[in-house]
């Protein structure tokens, strides 16, 4: 009866003491926990290390970044262009256009993304759009450059307006046209 030689004893003033089966097993769970820790890790690291399968779900991940890309084109760019944030003399102009610089870069960046997708996929129309994005991408990079260091040209937004335009007509000669859908947020 090893297993209770030392059973629960409390001396005076002293705290309670485990038997030995119960010190054995605490240790043997605080291994495992380890193991299967260690364990996990490694199998997130090697999965992480794969990559993705080229077509799970690529024209969700595409429209994804690409949605993104626009919603901060139209909203941090020609919705204030429209309201005359970027004329000479408006308030806060300078603001609004660092702010319009900044998510130009943030849309390049989301851009160049979604036309990695759409030129890895096997899907005939996003290797169709991923001919459009270049040019687009390439737009979004150099107008969001000036804006954001403070040079201001009616004719960059004009021209990013239009390289939108001609990504949206490719989309619907595809058969897949791009609205503008308004979603109506919760609480506002």
């Amino acid at each position: 009866m090893l297993l209770y030689a030392f059973a629960w004893k409390r001396k005076a003033g002293a705290k309670w003491s485990y038997t030995l089966w119960e010190e054995h097993a605490l240790r043997t769970m605080r291994v495992w926990k380890r193991v299967l820790f260690t364990g996990g890790l490694v199998v997130a690291l090697l999965t992480a290390s794969l990559s993705p399968s080229s077509a799970f779900l690529d024209k969700t991940r595409f429209a994804t970044h690409l949605g993104v890309a626009y919603f901060c084109f139209h909203h941090w760019v020609l919705n204030p262009y429209r309201q005359g944030d970027f004329s000479a003399g408006a308030p806060h102009r300078t603001k609004a256009m660092i702010k319009g610089g900044a998510a130009l870069l943030f849309a390049y960046h989301e851009v160049k993304v979604s036309a990695k997708i759409a030129r890895l996929s096997k899907d005939p129309l996003l290797q169709k759009l991923s001919g459009g994005m270049a040019g687009l991408m390439t737009s979004f990079g150099d107008v969001g450059g000036r804006l954001k260091s403070g040079h201001f040209s009616p004719q960059d937004i004009e021209s990013l307006k239009s390289a939108t335009d001609s990504v949206e007509s490719t989309a619907t000669a595809g058969g897949r046209p791009i609205n503008d859908v308004p979603v109506p947020v919760p609480g506002t």
